[in-house]
């Protein structure tokens, strides 16, 4: 469970379909699981922490695959530019 003012459990699938987002576990076994507070996380969302930064930090702590993980920074960054 993340800390913070929105403190929950949020999943991210990017492996079906055009992807899925939800509040609670997710539906199937998670390739990465990310733990982070959730202002951090709306900062790191908003483009004003970089996720290597916020992992350095210890704001960000990462289970499972690091791959999967470096994956959504560079999704994140290609979402950034389209708005």
């Amino acid at each position: 469970m993340s800390p913070g003012a929105e403190e929950g459990i949020w999943y991210i699938d990017l492996k079906s379909g055009t992807g899925k987002l939800g509040k609670g576990p997710p539906p199937s076994e998670a390739g990465c699981t990310m733990t982070m507070d959730s202002d951090d996380f709306v900062k790191m969302f908003a483009g004003n922490l970089k996720p290597t930064t916020a992992f350095m930090m210890g704001k960000l702590k990462i289970k499972g695959d690091m791959g999967l993980a470096m994956k959504l920074e560079k999704l994140m960054g290609k979402m950034r530019a389209n708005l």
